[in-house]
């Protein structure tokens, strides 16, 4: 091949532009739109579920402590909060760091927007379902059967904690140091809000005991169902007026309170002695 040829040949090869292999099927006459990324992204985005970052945060955060539902939980109801000025919101937020963490000054802001929102409700409603959708995905489906057994304590929670039955009754059966939590998940707005609590164990009996001894997500996911299998209208049995479960455990408070109160006069009895005789 003469040296002109091959010049002819590497002219052609780098003036051509080639042709993608898939782009023009065999037989077809007209052009052929290939899709790009980006389009099969959105499509594959539209598939998704919506996510609302701030109705998340708020319902991770906040809804295991503070209810929008008229439910009583360990921190106040939130409702008449929703009426405040902006400013007062965001400074009341921006205290419960102490609970939650650190706050950026953004996601105060957002959190306060939030509680501003009309529709507040719908949306912390559609997220908390969502976010319990991600987790039975990813666990046991929830099962009342299985509640009522950890509820009771037939069978023992996974760390070792207390069974709720120790304090709290449902339809009247179980302990009396909490309120009675038939129909609690209603009040609560539904099962997600209850599975943080119950997770959480905020309120000031509970916390010291559950913080050593937490309760799983599955345990929350089973006890909330069971919880929420109830409801107030069901016919509720008669209270003892003494249960064993409640019983044993306050009486075990007290004693733990009377040995706390001697140690202490004890104490300040020797300090006493010692006070006296450095004199």
């Amino acid at each position: 091949m003469t040296q002109r040829r091959i010049l002819l040949l590497l002219a052609a090869v780098l003036i051509v532009p080639p042709v993608p292999l898939c782009a023009q099927p065999v037989g077809a006459t007209g052009p052929v739109e290939v899709p790009s990324n980006s389009t099969m992204s959105a499509v594959a985005a539209d598939e998704r579920p919506k996510t609302d970052a701030v109705a998340g945060r708020f319902a991770v955060m906040c809804s295991g402590c503070h209810s929008l539902t008229g439910a009583k939980l360990s921190g106040p109801e939130l409702t008449p909060s929703t009426g405040w000025p902006l400013e007062q919101l965001k400074a009341a937020i921006k205290r419960m760091e102490k609970n939650v963490g650190p706050l950026t000054e953004e996601q105060v802001t957002e959190l306060a927007g939030f509680m501003k929102a009309p529709d507040i409700r719908e949306r912390l409603k559609a997220e908390q379902e969502r976010i319990q959708a991600q987790f039975m995905a990813r666990m046991a489906p929830p099962d009342a059967a299985e509640g009522r057994k950890l509820f009771f304590g037939t069978r023992s929670l996974r760390h070792g904690g207390l069974a709720c039955a120790a304090c709290h009754a449902v339809q009247g059966v179980g302990g009396s140091l909490g309120v009675d939590l038939t129909g609690v998940a209603g009040k609560m707005g539904g099962e997600t809000p209850l599975v943080s609590a119950i997770e959480q164990a905020a309120f000031k009996l509970m916390a010291p005991h559950y913080k050593r001894h937490p309760v799983t997500k599955q345990e929350a996911m089973h006890l909330a169902r069971f919880l929420a299998s109830l409801t107030s209208s069901q016919t509720a049995a008669p209270r003892p007026a003494f249960v064993p479960w409640g019983g044993g455990v306050g009486l075990a408070m007290m004693l733990g309170l009377v040995l706390t109160l001697r140690q202490q006069r004890r104490r300040r009895g020797r300090d006493a002695v010692l006070q006296r005789r450095k004199k």
